[in-house]
């Protein structure tokens, strides 16, 4: 028994901290690269699906950055223009922005935890499921 007899705070677990390794990190940054520079080069709703997919994940994991709002604010342009013609299409100054955000993006990657970024993909996916994406 403690020296003292002052009540003591009950013990509360925290949650598992397992870290992301490089090579995980580096398979992510690049999936997320390659999903930027697919709805550059070739736009189409799967492409801008894939990438908004993507960040999504990333924000329901509770990162929060500049380059993450900067991605999202440059997709809804997209979106936004989407819904006025109906073509998706990213103009040279949304390519340059969302080519910018990248290089945080993919910092912020490694600050992640691997299993609280499988959880977020996991409920992403779910979500876009139920609403048929």
């Amino acid at each position: 028994m403690a020296g003292t007899k002052r009540p003591r705070k009950a013990y509360k677990s925290r949650g598992v901290f397992v870290p992301m390794m490089r090579c995980t990190r580096n398979d992510l940054a690049l999936e997320l690269r390659l999903a930027i520079e697919l709805l550059i080069a070739e736009p189409s709703p799967d492409a801008y699906n894939q990438l908004s997919k993507m960040l999504l994940a990333m924000g329901n994991t509770g990162a929060r950055g500049v380059s993450l709002a900067r991605a999202n604010n440059t997709m809804l342009a997209i979106c936004d223009r989407f819904d006025r013609v109906g073509k998706v299409g990213v103009s040279v100054d949304e390519a340059a922005s969302l080519r910018c955000a990248a290089g945080g993006l993919d910092e912020m990657l490694s600050h992640i935890p691997i299993n609280v970024f499988t959880a977020a993909v996991a409920v992403v996916s779910i979500q876009c499921q139920e609403l048929g994406v």
